[in-house]
């Protein structure tokens, strides 16, 4: 099994994104967010992404109907029943190759760290549960970058995309790191925020506010500044997925 065959598979399954790095990258990560601390023989870690429908933020422009597309078809669903039939696939095809993965959630690795669940099971290892930093994976993955407003950015969809994560024993070859930015500081976030805020987590206008399922987060990918920075980035031709309407015209 080798990173091509790896990678055939996953879009054969429904994969828009896709990129791998070697365990070793996360030397140094402390063992509440080490991959090793899950799967210690693991060998790579793969993420793949599954983009979101461009159309679920309509209904948050014009006020139709609020959030309820969004949560639905971008983020709820999207999470719980598209990738993760995308992930679950994978995984079978792996183990019918002999190798192993465990897939995870790509869950906020600092929000979880508010909510401890357990206490160590053994002197030396981390309490339960171990949650992977998938913003910081998806960059060593080569898949883009985090951008001003905390929103991780791909050169193909911009903001809109959903993660997962696999640790498997398969030695696969590391994808190389985006070293250009994705992100140019255009300002275009804080612009647009109602308060003035970058990194804002109380903005109602499109954001959703998670249950303590995905640790009380609030995802700003339909707010405001998530919504101008893809309107942004789309203007600007700096993403490669391309659409008839332009997203900026519907921006308020």
């Amino acid at each position: 099994m080798d990173s091509r065959m790896v990678k055939e598979a996953a879009r054969k399954f429904g994969a828009d994104l896709i990129g791998m790095t070697a365990i070793g990258s996360f030397a140094g990560t402390a063992p509440e967010n080490d991959p090793r601390s899950i799967f210690p023989r693991g060998k790579s870690l793969i993420v793949i992404g599954r983009k979101i429908l461009r159309g679920t933020l309509r209904g948050i422009e014009n006020g139709s109907r609020a959030k309820g597309i969004f949560e639905d078809f971008g983020l709820y669903m999207l999470e719980d029943q598209f990738l993760s039939k995308t992930t679950y696939d994978l995984v079978i095809w792996m183990e019918s190759a002999g190798f192993e993965a465990v897939p995870m959630f790509a869950y906020d690795a600092d929000a979880a760290a508010k909510y401890p669940l357990g206490s160590p099971v053994a002197p030396g290892k981390p309490a339960p549960n171990v949650y992977v930093d998938w913003k910081h994976a998806a960059h060593l993955c080569g898949l883009g970058e985090v951008g001003r407003n905390g929103l991780f950015i791909t050169p193909q969809f911009g903001t809109l995309q959903r993660f997962a994560m696999l640790i498997t024993d398969a030695e696969l070859e590391s994808d190389e790191i985006i070293t250009r930015n994705v992100c140019d500081n255009c300002d275009v976030c804080k612009k647009s925020c109602p308060l003035n805020d970058t990194l804002c987590h109380r903005c109602g206008s499109g954001a959703v506010q998670t249950s303590f399922g995905r640790f009380n987060t609030v995802d700003k990918i339909a707010a405001p500044c998530g919504r101008a920075c893809l309107a942004s980035l789309e203007e600007r031709g700096l993403i490669s997925c391309k659409h008839t309407t332009p997203f900026r015209k519907e921006v308020k």
